[in-house]
This record gives C-alpha cells, structure tokens and sequence, in this order.
C-alpha cells in the first residue's frame, strides 16, 4: 500500500503545485481534494465524502463519513493562503456538539491534522501532524507518506490514526518527565553513573541536576512533580523468606530466639 501511496502523493503533488502557481479558487480545490481522497486515500466518494457539509448555519468544505458518522472534517483554503487554527473553528463547534475526533486544514500543498477534544473548557484542538506535499514530500518522501497512510481509508478504519494519538500523548513532555522522575528509573541512572567512579551520587541529587538542565517552562507546569519512591513491602518480604525456610530451620530459629530470651 505504501509504494501505491507514494506514487500517488507524488502525482497530486504536481496537480496542487499547479493549482498554486495557476491560484486556482478555492471551490477547484475543493474538488481536487474530493479526488485525491477517492484516488489516493481509497474513500467511497459516493456513501463515505460530502461536501458543503452543514455546521448550524455555516458549512464545512469536505465531511468523510463511516457508516454514517462523520469521523473527520475538512477546511479548505486557497492555495497560497497562510493556514492557521482558526480556519477550523466550524470544525470545533460541530466536534462540541457531535463528537467528531478529527479535523484537516489543507489548501491542497499543505496538510494540517488536528484532534478535537471537549473538555470543562470547551473544545481543545491539538496538532497531530503537518506536512506538505512539495517541500516535505521532496525532503522526506517516506515520511509524508507515514503521515498520510493514517489517513488512509483501511488504516483509518483499523484504529492506526487513535492508536497514532495515543502514542503522541506517552510521549509528550509531561509524560516523559513523569516517567523519568521515578525511583525506578532514578537508581538506574544512579548505578551508570556510580559504576567504576570513587565517589557516588543519590537519586536525590541525580534529580535536582535534572530539573536544572530540563526547560523551565516544562518544570512549571509539572509544578506537583515529585520524586516517587516504591513502598518496600517489609512484612511481605519477611513472609515470604518464611514460606521459604524448611521446617527444620524454623525449629532452630525459635529455639535459638528463646535461648536470647532466657539470657536476657
């Protein structure tokens, strides 16, 4: 499917490439796009892509659908025109009222994705990705096309683009530094860099230098960021060296402890 794509990309990109140098409209875009995600993204343009599709009063250039729930929402700009998170605000008023996850802003050379998320505050729009089909597409080919295969129709389907989410959030800052100020990970560094060396640093110490050479600007909003030791569980462990010694052994552990009594 990725060698189908590519080829795909490729050819589109020289069609939106024209569109921008010839400043086609907007509406010609728009039906370009409508073919590219038939052609390339493999879309039902029948049962699964509406245009002009209605937000209250407004409308929304391009909506795909899956089993008649719209999934992903789509802005159109003019090529040339700079894009912006505000171009998908009907996007974010339709996602408050209807739960749609997933947003696209292109004018057909450039692809931004947002995911939509509601929360007390309203509605959070999140970028996932951007990419282009000339300068990024002429750089790093494989990786616009990883970019796009989430998009694809079978990949879409199968959970790749929540799935795609789900990683980008494990991986955001927050998370990040959350895992690595644990005690666990802490010692571990500890004991690489007290290895061989003739004096030796505490995790406590390992982690002041950390938030010292980390961003502020992360630290501040990791401001209940604390260090996190593991509970040793004690009195499992003395049961368990219990379950462990024979009885024979346990006879003269009890002896000899009444024998300390007696002599005290």
């Amino acid at each position: 499917m990725d060698k189908e794509l590519k080829k795909k990309l490729s050819t589109y990109a020289q069609i939106f490439k024209v569109a921008q140098e010839t400043n086609k409209k907007e509406a010609d875009v728009v039906m370009y796009i409508v073919e590219f995600l038939k052609d390339a993204l493999k879309y039902d343009v029948f049962k699964e892509i509406s245009k002009e599709f209605q937000i209250k009063d407004k409308y929304c250039d391009i909506a795909i659908k899956i089993d008649g729930k719209v999934q992903i929402l789509i802005e159109v700009k003019q090529p040339g025109v700079k894009l912006s998170s505000k171009h998908i605000q009907q996007a974010e008023n339709y996602a408050m009222r209807n739960g749609t996850e997933w947003a696209i802003l292109t004018n057909g050379c450039e692809w931004h994705l947002y995911h939509m998320q509601v929360s007390d505050e309203g509605i959070e729009s999140s970028v996932v990705f951007k990419t282009d089909l000339l300068s990024s597409f002429e750089a790093n080919p494989d990786e616009v096309v990883s970019k796009f295969s989430l998009l694809h129709r079978n990949n879409f389907i199968k959970g790749s683009l929540d799935k795609h989410w789900e990683k980008i959030n494990l991986l955001n800052p927050n998370s990040l530094l959350r895992a690595v100020f644990t005690d666990s990970v802490l010692r571990t560094v500890a004991r690489e860099l007290n290895r061989g060396e003739k004096v030796r640093v505490q995790i406590d110490e390992i982690a002041r230098e950390l938030k010292n050479v980390l961003d502020k600007n992360i630290l501040a909003d990791l401001a209940d960021l604390n260090l996190k030791r593991k509970r040793r569980r004690r009195r499992w462990h003395q049961k368990e060296l219990k379950e462990k010694t024979s009885p024979d052994q346990l006879k003269v552990n009890e002896l000899k402890a009444s024998s300390e009594t007696s002599e005290n």
